[in-house]
């Protein structure tokens, strides 16, 4: 899971500045999140079967045929609560916004990130930001939606920007007033050292108005590769706005 979370993040931390003018800003506006979230783990490594430890024996057919595979496994709930004040916000459409997490087995206190129009993310490496908030701070950007068509049935999709491969799908599924729902997809992979793959799908309820997420429900299930095993991790968050102090939830 860590590995996973770290890789999505030094992705999206590259090249992306923040903005300094904002350091000492009063929040312009501040959204408050219950967040339900959750993660199964399953890691398998290799293992040459010579030594000592907890493993299943290989039969006589296979013990000479070379190292075998362990597994092990977690379970974690970190649901919470997830405050976003908003700092900044540019001519380019970007916000500057500072995010505090308190859950279950996370404490992560204010840091600062920056949210371009397309939702990508932009902070310090030396202080990454947990992985809820890598979900849902993508959300607040105010282009995500401001140039779409929305109506019931519209599609489109979006690719990752490198290193990352992969695409974005969103489809209308409804529209009541300034509110619109959407079923999103996305499968998205990257090489190297901390290569990894993953899929998710999800539904989000959308307040076009106000430019917010009411509510963000997704799975999603990822794939991390090292030379000497791998990792799956399925992931389910929900995370619902609570209040925001533009009067409107």
């Amino acid at each position: 899971m860590l590995a996973r979370i770290a890789a999505f993040a030094v992705v999206l931390a590259v090249a992306l500045p923040i903005p300094v003018h904002a350091a000492d800003a009063k929040p312009l506006r501040t959204l408050v999140f219950s967040v339900a979230y959750s993660i199964t783990s399953t890691s398998e490594h290799r293992i040459s079967g010579l030594g000592g430890g907890s493993m299943v024996s290989p039969d006589s057919a296979n013990a000479a045929a070379g190292p075998t595979m362990q597994s092990q496994g977690f379970a974690v709930d970190d649901s919470g609560t997830m405050v976003v004040d908003v700092v900044a916000a540019t001519a380019d459409k970007g916000l500057v916004v500072d995010v505090s997490y308190s859950g279950k087995t996370t404490t992560q206190p204010p840091i600062r990130v920056a949210i371009l129009s397309d939702g990508r993310l932009g902070f310090d490496p030396k202080k990454p930001i947990c992985d809820q908030a890598l979900q849902v701070l993508p959300l607040l950007a105010r282009g995500a939606f401001s140039d779409r068509e929305l109506s019931t049935g519209v599609m489109w999709t979006v690719p990752f920007q490198p290193p990352l491969t992969g695409t974005k799908s969103y489809r209308v599924t409804g529209v009541t007033g300034a509110d619109a729902t959407f079923a999103v997809s996305s499968t998205v992979s990257t090489k190297g050292p901390q290569a990894f793959d993953e899929h998710s799908d999800g539904t989000l309820q959308y307040a076009t108005d106000i430019q917010v997420p009411r509510r963000w429900d997704v799975q999603m299930r990822a794939h991390h590769f090292t030379p000497e095993g791998g990792e799956t991790t399925d992931t389910r968050l929900t995370a619902t706005l609570q209040s925001d102090t533009l009067g409107k939830t």
